[in-house]
């Protein structure tokens, strides 16, 4: 196993192809859900609603960092905060949609498993097996700083601007005007205290405690496979 992860690493070709699976596989993803839009009678509407959901932002998150890398930036002292954040948000992505958002869908399509679990997975692989540089414990509050920013951009932009848009668009969807079931305050008994319980108490927590674990699980793997 540590022979075969230093090829992947040592040569080039092996972290490009890795590199650019996560692109391709990452404009598939984008893509495809863009182009669902097109299909609908409101395509304009739809393709704007579509851009709020954290799951496309995401996708596209990550599809930027592995063009990134291709294009050579990994370098950059930026470069390993943004590829950090990229992997909080992609974890969340599946952890979030298999764990809290699917059980308010009667399936799962491909295009779905696409988003959730494949480029989560991905990205994963790509995140500790390609890239080199890594934050240290001391930095945790950055891989929080995308989710406090979205979370803001709901309830600040989202739910008072475009939340009877999202309610039309879709009308069979809990907590549309929300994006998220759990981040509707009338999906809870004691509305916004509920809501703060839940995600103060409960997801925030999970999402420290993850993003820790990642941090201490890549430090791990860089000293045991490459020190």
């Amino acid at each position: 196993m540590k022979n075969l992860t230093r090829v992947l690493r040592d040569r080039k070709s092996n972290r490009f192809i890795f590199a650019y699976l996560v692109l391709v596989f990452g404009l598939l993803g984008v893509l495809m859900l863009y182009g669902d839009s097109l299909y609908d009678p409101t395509a304009s509407r739809t393709m704007l609603t579509t851009s709020f959901y954290f799951t496309t932002q995401s996708n596209i998150f990550i599809t930027v960092i592995a063009l990134l890398y291709i294009l050579k930036q990994d370098s950059k002292s930026w470069f390993k905060y943004v590829a950090f954040i990229a992997l909080v948000n992609i974890f969340m992505t599946g952890i979030v949609f298999h764990v809290l958002i699917t059980p308010f869908m009667g399936g799962v399509s491909f295009l779905n498993h696409l988003l959730h679990t494949i480029n989560p997975i991905l990205y994963i692989l790509f995140y500790f097996l390609i890239l080199i540089d890594y934050i240290n414990q001391k930095k945790i509050w950055v891989g929080l700083i995308y989710p406090l920013l979205y979370v803001a951009f709901v309830f600040l932009l989202v739910e008072p601007v475009f939340g009877d848009l999202l309610d039309q668009q879709l009308p069979d969807f809990v907590g549309a005007r929300y994006i998220y079931p759990f981040l509707d305050p009338r999906e809870y008994e004691q509305g916004f205290k509920g809501l703060l319980l839940f995600n103060l108490g409960i997801v925030t927590p999970i999402i420290i405690l993850a993003t820790s674990l990642m941090i201490f699980l890549k430090s791990r793997f860089e000293k045991n496979y490459f020190s």
